[in-house]
């Protein structure tokens, strides 16, 4: 794996379905496994979860207020897709039937250092709290938006063969 490259297209990556693209080709290359047809909800969670995937579900769900909050605090879209792209590797090893959480967090910084190389910030948030890449986020710690939940329209495309 060509670590530099990754890492410029993570940086360059404009949406979550670019993001995501990344995260399925890390973790095949990493365990030759693959799923395809996730869908990408964002919702209003507790902001101790940073997202989830329920069992024998086609969803991921990644909370929406701390994703505004990383957005609003992160000093670099480096930090912000990076947040990303670790929260999205996570919640796909649970889809892929990986279900210990402390086993997901080593497996996720594992692969992205092979990935993206062991000293991004991708590979580190996944086994360190994050308030130690976003110190501001004590600040919000209440902050809900209560918003709608909201299905991300463009996210797995590769998956997708036809336009419905």
């Amino acid at each position: 794996m060509n670590t530099r490259q990754n890492r410029i297209r993570l940086l360059k990556a404009k949406d979550f379905d670019e993001i995501f693209e990344m995260v399925k080709d890390a973790v095949e290359r990493s365990t030759g496994m693959h799923r395809a047809g996730l869908s990408l909800v964002l919702g209003d969670l507790p902001n101790t979860v940073g997202a989830y995937h329920e069992i024998g579900s086609n969803t991921i769900v990644m909370n929406r207020n701390l994703l505004k909050i990383v957005r609003s605090v992160a000093k670099s879209k480096l930090k912000q897709n990076s947040y990303i792209f670790m929260v999205l590797m996570h919640e796909y090893l649970h889809s892929l039937g990986f279900l210990d959480d402390s086993k997901v967090r080593k497996m996720t910084s594992d692969i992205s250092s092979l990935y993206l190389g062991e000293k991004h910030i991708a590979s580190l948030m996944a086994v360190r709290p994050l308030d130690e890449f976003f110190p501001e986020l004590t600040k919000y710690f209440f902050f809900r938006d209560k918003g709608a939940f909201e299905t991300v329209k463009k996210f797995d495309s590769s998956s997708i063969r036809y336009i419905a």
